[in-house]
């Protein structure tokens, strides 16, 4: 089964969101802590959404609760991985090189579960990889494998581990979730309410590498920037709300991760437009790759 028109444009819109709170974070010198101030933000907005929505449903077994701190590990390493990224490159690069790997990524995982893909899906996630290996490229004759052993790839990369690992403990979460609740609430609350609980335990994953001084002086950083910090985290709430919603609809979650790859060439082409960040051929050959194996895909 693939993924639905209706779960299909949720993805889409969160695609939009997604470039917008990467340019948002990437306007300033972004940080572990910087992520720490957005999520812990929406996870205490939501809190009373959760407590809601968790008194709706029978009781959660302890695998619920394993796979919630797993996620928010998970998140933390995404994040973590994203900020240190952004502070040694531009988003043209760091963006597409962690959006795009955990595409067949998570393919592979999925497949090792059990649950199969037609061949046009894994073309289309092999071009959408294939286009990432061209990003890190000013000029074709450039590539190397050397190429790709900088800190900034290697950070984000990082930070694509970090999508697999949420991507799947989330998606295993909300079947126990949907489970216990048994149409008590609709599909937008319960997508919700996760995501409050979710967000809520990355910012404290994210608060525990604060602890030391430099993450703390980092910490009262980023709180004189609260402001943009909490307007980060209610874009980045918004674009994963809309992508547990469509991972609830939709039974194999590669198909999701996938069609999220779209914020890609939305998020290159916004880096080069608002923030004046080059363009060279190999990287808009390699976004052009990305739409796509989106779109084989997607639309097959």
């Amino acid at each position: 089964m693939g993924i639905s028109l209706t779960a299909a444009s949720l993805v889409l819109i969160s695609a939009f969101l997604h470039a917008g709170w990467n340019l948002l974070g990437k306007s300033r010198t972004p940080s572990p802590a910087f992520f720490c101030i957005a999520t812990l933000s929406v996870g205490l907005l939501l809190l009373p959404l959760c407590f809601w929505v968790l008194s709706q449903a029978d009781a959660l077994p302890r695998a619920f609760w394993l796979l919630l701190l797993v996620s928010g590990f998970f998140q933390m390493i995404y994040m973590g991985g994203l900020a240190l990224a952004y502070q040694r490159a531009d988003i043209g690069l760091v963006y597409p090189i962690a959006r795009a790997l955990p595409v067949l990524l998570v393919a592979l995982a999925t497949a090792l579960l059990g649950q199969a893909l037609p061949w046009l899906a894994w073309l289309g996630m092999l071009l959408v990889t294939i286009g990432c290996l061209l990003v890190p490229l000013v000029y074709f004759r450039q590539w190397h494998w050397s190429v790709y052993w900088r800190a900034d790839c290697a950070w984000a990369l990082v930070a694509a581990l970090g999508t697999v690992g949420y991507s799947l403990a989330d998606k295993g979460a909300l079947l126990f979730l949907e489970e216990a609740l048994d149409g008590a609430v609709t599909p937008p609350m319960m997508a919700y309410g996760y995501l409050g609980l979710q967000f809520f335990v990355s910012g404290l994953w994210l608060l525990c590498g604060c602890l030391s001084r430099a993450g703390r002086g980092q910490l009262l950083t980023s709180l004189g920037d609260l402001k943009l910090g909490v307007l980060t985290g209610l874009m980045m709430g918004a674009t994963y709300g809309l992508v547990l919603l469509a991972m609830a609809m939709t039974e194999n979650v590669s198909y999701v991760v996938a069609l999220r790859q779209l914020s890609i060439p939305l998020g290159v082409g916004f880096a080069i437009w608002l923030l004046g960040e080059p363009a060279h051929r190999p990287q808009l050959l390699g976004v052009g790759l990305v739409c796509a194996g989106l779109i084989a895909v997607s639309f097959r």
